[in-house]
């Protein structure tokens, strides 16, 4: 196989790897968007939801992580390992994040939410 064919696999790999990371996170944990909606903020369940998201955190990252790792095995590059723990990154900071930043902050005008919305007030 040609350096091209190689690169093309390590591409398939990574793409391959995001979609397994998104169904197993899906499996554990709720969206970004129903743990960022008032919805979850303002339950009295909350806090014993937020342990429960992050035991599933830390279960879809094992799975994700291990998963990334057989793939290195057989093949025998970094990359896919990498890469899972890349991806778990993501999703994990990306649950983190909506955990504290509830969508009725950006609503209520406060100064929390994304950089984005918070640059397009300073825009307006």
């Amino acid at each position: 196989m040609g350096k091209g064919s190689e690169a093309a696999d390590d591409i398939t790999i990574i793409i391959l790897l995001i979609g397994e990371a998104s169904g197993v996170f899906a499996g554990f944990c709720p969206s970004w968007f129903t743990v960022s909606s008032p919805f979850f903020h303002e339950q009295s369940a909350k806090e014993g939801n937020i342990k429960r998201i992050r035991w599933g955190e830390i279960a879809a990252t094992a799975i994700v992580t291990a998963t990334g790792a057989a793939v290195t095995h057989r093949t025998g590059k970094k990359l896919p390992l990498l890469a899972a723990i890349g991806i778990c990154g993501v999703f994990v900071a990306g649950y983190e994040y909506m955990i504290a930043n509830p969508s009725s902050d950006e609503a209520e005008g406060s100064i929390k939410g994304s950089p984005w919305v918070r640059l397009k007030k300073k825009v307006e």
